[in-house]
């Protein structure tokens, strides 16, 4: 009725991202054939988009244990809401990033859907009317899956602040804004100790060096921007 198709943009060959192994089935769910377009055109050129990846898993582990257990008990069931959750991660980074580099935030979140990410229709009504009432009387009439998508993208700008406030009460602004500053930035990074070692959580030090570093105002701005 109004799915949305993967677009033609080639996304990456399901690559592996770090993570704690008892999770792995749950990230798999919510996010098999997804290719997210918010991960920015620099970090893809520089050969970085798995690190930004790496960091929504890593965010979305901090808060995955937050929310409802195995038996949701509402419309949307633990992988949507393992999927909405990722969205709004991608949607935050892609606005800290954008801000960062003294460019204005993107207005709108984008339709997750358009990317492929796992959502049908009768999981969109349901993400929908958490905050919507929609007549159903409405659902054939013309337009209604512009206007569905329209809430879709709504809904998940709200979840985008409410990700961002929760992430910074449970992690510190310390932490969650060096792990997002690093995504653009890992010339501020400590060489590995480790081949393959994965890039998440950051070490202290690492922390400590990209908050304590001089801070110039596009630092200070993001700063401003995340803990606002």
């Amino acid at each position: 009725m109004f799915s949305h198709p993967p677009t033609d943009r080639p996304g990456p060959s399901e690559p592996v991202v770090p993570g704690d192994p008892a999770l792995d089935d749950r990230w798999r769910a919510a996010t098999a054939g997804w290719r997210p377009s918010s991960i920015r055109p620099s970090s893809v050129r520089s050969g970085e988009p798995d690190r930004v990846r790496a960091w929504v898993r890593h965010a979305w582990e901090g808060l995955a244990g937050a929310g409802a257990g195995p038996e949701d008990d509402d419309a949307l069931g633990r992988r949507v809401r393992d999927l909405m959750t990722v969205a709004a991660l991608f949607v935050l980074q892609e606005r800290f990033l954008a801000v960062a580099a003294g460019e204005p935030a993107p207005a709108e979140a984008p339709d997750p859907r358009r990317d492929g990410a796992p959502l049908d229709d009768d999981e969109v009504l349901a993400v929908v009317r958490q905050t919507w009432d929609i007549d159903p009387a409405e659902e054939g009439a013309d337009g209604f899956a512009a206007e569905l998508a329209g809430f879709l993208q709504d809904h998940l700008d709200e979840l985008a602040e409410e990700v961002r406030e929760r992430l910074v009460d449970r992690r510190g602004p310390t932490q969650v804004f060096a792990e997002l500053w690093s995504l653009e930035h890992v010339d501020e990074l400590e060489p590995a100790d480790q081949e393959g070692e994965p890039p998440f959580p950051l070490s202290t030090d690492d922390i400590a060096w990209i908050v304590s570093g001089v801070p110039g105002p596009k630092k200070h701005t993001a700063w401003e921007w995340l803990t606002r």
